[in-house]
């Protein structure tokens, strides 16, 4: 553990600020919706996603929570998400309260090709600074797994997919040296409801990181403001012993291209 001053609320809000002036900046390719396999131009389609270029969403997120074990019960944690596709950033705040006292706060992101975890208690002390290739790896894995909250995603030209089953598509996310993959399960609507990879790894208590599948659940489609998108979310831990499921959260809203308003 280690002293730094500055509340990482201060730090996720710089950088914001500054991938926000960076992204208006980028002229990214992309996939033209013909050329997709069937499945997922129906998915597309289906969501009202427009299909000209986004530069970034907002996903505000309310009954957020996280488990830090199997056997320890839900801590509800506030969520503030912003993800930027022409340069694949995301950018997340997270605040949390353990046992009535203990304040945390936590930065998930992955920037230019890297991905890092940051948590803080009472905005001081630095409980965890994960960073390196298994960090980056799966930071761009969680990335392509939202693509069921944010199918615009799918017209990135960093992501190749693959048909692989009449609803069942493989996708391949690689940026700045990175790669990552996984499967997409859609179901009769074509609505993306599953996503299922082995590019993230599980730290154990002694930080050792393990190589197990990790699964994405949308559910609860709505139809609102034109977008047909998922309203709930939640990740497991696929483990030998059992599931582990460690997040939750339902989506209250998506705002698209909050940047340039």
């Amino acid at each position: 553990m280690t002293m730094t001053l500055g509340s990482l609320k201060s730090k996720f809000l710089t950088d914001l600020a500054q991938a926000k002036d960076f992204a208006k900046k980028i002229s990214a390719s992309r996939h033209k919706l013909e050329t997709l396999p069937m499945a997922l131009q129906r998915s597309i389609l289906r969501s009202g996603m427009p299909l000209q270029p986004i530069v970034d969403v907002n996903i505000e997120w309310i009954n957020a929570g996280l488990r830090f074990s199997e056997k320890s019960t839900w801590t509800a944690v506030s969520c503030i998400q912003h993800n930027f596709l022409p340069d694949p950033i995301r950018l997340v705040y997270m605040k949390a309260r353990r046992f009535g006292l203990l304040s945390l706060e936590a930065m998930d992101s992955f920037q230019h090709g890297y991905g890092q975890m940051l948590v803080k208690a009472f905005g001081l002390i630095t409980l965890a600074n994960a960073k390196g290739y298994e960090i980056d790896k799966a930071a761009l894995v969680t990335i392509l797994a939202e693509t069921m909250i944010i199918p615009a995603y799918a017209l990135q030209s960093y992501i190749h997919w693959e048909e692989i089953g009449d609803k069942t598509l493989k996708a391949t996310i690689s940026f700045h040296g990175v790669k990552a993959s996984g499967i997409f399960y859609l179901n009769h609507n074509f609505e993306m409801v599953k996503f299922e990879t082995y590019d993230r790894y599980y730290t154990d208590r002694k930080g050792m990181y393990h190589q197990i599948q990790w699964t994405a659940e949308a559910r609860n489609y709505a139809t609102k403001d034109g977008l047909s998108l998922p309203t709930s979310f939640k990740a497991t831990w696929n483990k030998h012993e059992g599931d582990f499921d460690y997040f939750k959260g339902d989506i209250r809203s998506i705002s698209i291209n909050p940047s340039l308003i």
